[in-house]
């Protein structure tokens, strides 16, 4: 028994069927892991491109080239304050319309600045970017001081620079405004009341 020769090992039969079932689970694995890495990069790729959206048409930044700027009809009402026609000089629309104040040599300035987004929508009637205002020198006095500059506002402008357009100095003669202006402008007694119970300039700058 010794001397008989060793039986040959007969080598193991592969399991294609095992096979293909692993080889299957990986696939299924690497899909569900690709579907869901496509998802999180289309959901980052829209929230870029929104925010990029938002930013370009809500972040009111730029401001209106002050050569674009036309203030015409200017009068004054009897009450003192003063009307006048602003309107900038495209097809574009206007939402947000700062101020700001400077003091230089004890003189006050005010300044209107029109600012627009990246992008702005073309204009509609009505539309801030072409319409009657008023400037109330008593209540821009105050927010001047909200602002912390003391010295009497004493020239508006509209715009910034050089280029910035003069609305109103002191001094200034300005003519008496119509009738139909004091009508469709003037405070009655009710009104008057309701704004200075309800919207009276506090002694800090509100909040926004």
């Amino acid at each position: 028994a010794m001397d008989a020769p060793l039986p040959e090992e007969r080598p193991t039969q592969p399991d294609d069927a095992a096979a293909v079932r692993s080889l299957s689970r990986t696939w299924e694995k690497g899909k569900r892991r690709a579907w869901w890495k496509g998802a999180l990069i289309a959901a980052a790729v829209c929230a870029v491109l929104a925010g990029l959206w938002a930013a370009a048409t809500q972040l009111y930044v730029f401001p209106v080239d002050p050569e674009k700027i036309e203030i015409t009809d200017v009068r004054q009402l009897s009450d003192g304050r003063i009307l006048y026609h602003f309107k900038i000089d495209d097809d574009r629309n206007l939402r947000l319309l700062q101020f700001e104040f400077e003091e230089v040599d004890g003189v006050g300035n005010m300044y209107y600045v029109p600012s627009r987004a990246l992008y702005t929508e073309k204009r509609q009637s009505p539309s801030l970017a072409d319409s009657d205002r008023y400037l109330d020198l008593e209540e821009a006095g105050a927010w001047a001081r909200i602002h912390g500059m003391d010295a009497e506002i004493t020239r508006v402008w509209y715009g910034q620079g050089e280029d910035a357009v003069l609305l109103w100095e002191e001094g200034m003669d300005l003519p008496a405004a119509s009738a139909a202006d004091e009508a469709e402008w003037s405070y009655s007694e009710s009104s008057a009341a309701y704004w200075e119970e309800h919207y009276s300039l506090p002694d800090t700058a509100p909040q926004e």
